[in-house]
C-alpha cells in the first residue's frame, strides 16, 4: 500500500553477530543456511534471502525518509546478512533526552533513529528534507550495523540459559544485567538478546523495528508512520504498507542463517585461546550457550559458540541512550563469532582493529583490559591470532 503524502511531492536490515559453528563442525559457507534443514525450511530460507536483498521503492512504502532501501544494503560484510561494510553508509544516529523515568525517545521530533536519506533521490519533485539532530536531543550516539549470522540460534537460547551468567561477588566486579524486552504484539516480557543493548528478544520484533526505522515501512507490528523531523506528513491512522508477509520472510531468512564456521586453528591460535581464558575475557564473552527446544529441529538443543553472555554491562563507554531496561551506560556483550569478517568494532565503529577495541574497554571490563595490556608481546600476538579465527 502506497503512503499518501500531504505535501507537494509525487510520490535485508538488523543486529549483530558473527564463529565456532553452532550446529555442525562441517564447514558452512558464509551466508548459507544452517545445516540440517528440511526441504520446506530450505525453501523458506531462499525465499527470505531474496526478500532480504530486494530493493524497496516508494510504491512499496519506502520513506519518505530512510537509511537504506534493502536489508542487504547494510548487511553485507563477509556475505549476505553480515555487518556493514561502509562506515558512512551503514552507521546510523540514535538520539534521546533525559534519563531514568524521564527518558524520552523524542518521538515527537522524529523518533530515536535519524533517517539521512529521502525519496527525493528517487523522485526529484519531492521536497522532503533528510533528518538532522534536533535541538531537543541531549544524547547523540552513532551505531554500526551488527551482523546477523546465527541469529536463529541466538533466538532459540532460553532465558534461563542467559540469566545463569549474571554474577555476584565477581573478583573483577563483573555483574551483567538482562534487558527484559516487551513484545510489541503480545506485551510479553522476554530476555532480550539482539541489538547493541539486547533490547530486542525476537527476530520478528527486530525485523519490524528495522523496517520502520531504517526504511520507513510500516507493518502490523508497528502500523503508525514516523514523523520525519517531527512533521506529520501522513494519515494519522494505522495503515501498514507491508501486511506482514515480507516481514515473516526475512525473519525466516535470519532465523535459518548459519553461524560462521571458524577458520582453521593454528598452534598460535590454540595458545591464544588459553590466554583468552587466563585473562578472563570469558567472564563476559562466554564461549558457548545452549539452545532449547525449537520447532526447527536444526535449532533444537544445540551449542551456540557465540562468545557472549548476551547480558548488558557497563563498559565505560556509555552514550546516555536508554533502550528497554538498559540504561545509558550499558551495552550487550558483543558476540565474537564472525569477528574476522568485521571491519569496524564497538557500538559506534570507533575502533578499526581488534587490538584497538580491546584497549578501549573500561568499566566492568577494566581488569581484563589491563591484563591484556600487560601481556607479553608473544601472548598478545597469540591472543589476536585466536580472535582472528573466529
Amino acid at each position: 500500500m502506497k503512503k499518501r503524502l500531504h505535501i507537494a511531492a509525487t510520490a535485508t536490515l538488523f543486529l549483530g553477530v558473527g564463529a565456532c559453528g553452532g550446529v555442525s563442525s562441517v564447514f558452512t559457507p558464509i551466508g548459507a543456511e544452517i545445516p540440517g534443514l528440511t526441504r520446506a525450511e530450505q525453501e523458506l530460507f531462499e525465499e527470505g534471502k531474496t526478500v532480504f536483498a530486494t530493493t524497496e521503492d516508494v510504491d512499496e512504502g519506502l520513506g519518505p525518509v530512510f537509511n537504506g532501501r534493502s536489508c542487504g544494503e547494510c548487511h553485507s560484510a563477509g556475505g549476505v546478512g553480515g555487518a556493514g561494510e561502509d562506515l558512512v553508509l551503514s552507521r546510523v544516529t540514535r538520539i534521546g533526552a533525559g534519563s531514568g523515568v524521564s527518558y524520552s525517545d523524542l518521538a515527537e521530533l522524529g523518533g530515536p533513529v535519524l533517517q539521512r536519506r529521502t525519496i527525493a533521490e528517487i523522485d526529484p519533485t519531492c521536497t522532503i528534507a533528510a533528518e538532522v539532530v534536533p535541538a531537543g536531543a541531549e544524547h547523540v550516539s552513532r551505531r554500526i550495523t551488527t551482523p546477523l549470522f546465527g541469529a536463529g540460534l541466538i533466538e532459540a537460547i532460553p532465558d534461563s540459559e542467559i540469566l545463569k551468567n549474571i554474577k555476584s561477588g565477581d573478583p573483577d566486579g563483573i555483574t551483567g544485567v538482562a534487558n527484559y524486552a516487551v513484545s510489541p504484539t503480545t506485551g510479553k516480557h522476554q530476555v532480550g538478546r539482539f541489538g547493541w543493548k539486547s533490547q530486542v528478544a525476537t527476530l520478528e520484533h527486530f525485523s519490524a523495528d528495522a523496517y520502520l526505522n531504517e526504511m520507513g515501512i510500516t507493518t502490523p507490528v508497528f502500523p503508525m508512520d514516523l514523523l520525519p523531523q517531527g512533521k506529520a506528513l501522513y494519515d494519522v491512522v494505522p495503515e501498514p504498507e507491508d501486511d506482514g508477509g515480507d516481514l515473516l520472510k526475512f525473519s525466516n531468512f535470519m532465523r535459518l542463517l548459519a553461524a560462521p564456521t571458524p577458520a582453521p586453528a593454528t598452534l598460535a591460535s590454540g595458545r591464544g585461546s588459553q590466554v583468552f581464558t587466563k585473562i578472563r575475557c570469558v567472564a563476559c564473552h562466554v564461549p558457548t550457550l545452549q539452545t532449547g527446544t525449537s520447532s526447527v529441529a536444526a535449532l533444537s538443543n544445540r551449542p551456540v559458540n557465540l562468545y557472549s553472555d548476551l547480558l548488558t554491562h557497563d563498559l565505560g563507554m556509555g552514550d546516555g541512550v536508554v533502550q528497554g531496561s538498559a540504561d545509558g551506560s550499558h551495552f550487550r556483550t558483543a558476540p565474537l563469532w564472525g569477528l574476522r569478517l568485521r571491519t569496524f568494532f564497538l557500538h559506534d565503529g570507533r575502533a578499526t582493529t581488534v587490538d584497538g577495541a580491546v584497549r578501549q574497554h573500561g568499566g566492568e571490563a577494566m581488569a581484563a583490559k589491563q591484563r591484556y595490556e600487560s601481556l607479553s608481546a608473544a601472548d598478545r600476538t597469540d591472543l589476536l591470532e585466536f580472535l582472528g579465527t573466529l
